[in-house]
């Protein structure tokens, strides 16, 4: 998502536990609305979850936008494969896992779990796109991704806050 296209939301969710809070342009995720980093690592990659939120007022499919994230992403590294992809949601609220192997042009293996969440508008033109990512070490990501599943089931509007407020709760 471009950063013209961001926007705005008042969202709650659960950190799970060993995960740090930090400003996303401190580590160059200035699209994110929020990041945490695993406060455990080895030292060779900092794991990490990123959360953006996006108006998507077209009327691109779930898929589209996956589609799209991929190739965003495939333009900053050396290598890129799609290892899974699955279809989730209602036909209201669609949305996407997919599994990523990445390669970065430092010669770094990643995997990136990316989840996209429709939240539907007033009308089409007013829905907007989560979208959720864990990126890891191979070695990382296979211990962590039940958190990753945790944060992603906790994630939801929140009815009680204005839209400047984007704190965990």
């Amino acid at each position: 998502m471009s950063t013209e296209d961001r926007v705005s939301l008042p969202l709650g969710f659960d950190i799970p536990e060993g995960w740090v809070p930090v400003e996303p342009s401190s580590v160059g995720a200035d699209g994110a609305v929020f990041v945490a980093v695993h406060s455990a690592t080895d030292g060779e990659f900092t794991p990490n979850i990123t959360l953006s939120v996006g108006q998507r007022p077209d009327r691109a499919r779930i898929t589209d936008i996956a589609d799209e994230a991929v190739e965003r992403l495939g333009r900053s590294m050396a290598a890129l494969e799609v290892v899974r992809r699955k279809e989730i949601g209602t036909p209201v609220a669609p949305g996407v896992t997919q599994v990523l192997r990445i390669r970065t042009g430092e010669g770094q293996d990643l995997v990136q779990t990316q989840v996209q969440l429709t939240v539907p508008g007033a009308s089409p033109a007013e829905r907007l796109i989560l979208q959720i990512a864990c990126t890891a070490t191979p070695e990382a990501a296979r211990g962590l991704g039940d958190d990753f599943r945790r944060f992603v089931g906790s994630v939801h509007v929140r009815r009680d806050a204005t839209a400047d407020e984007g704190e965990d709760s």
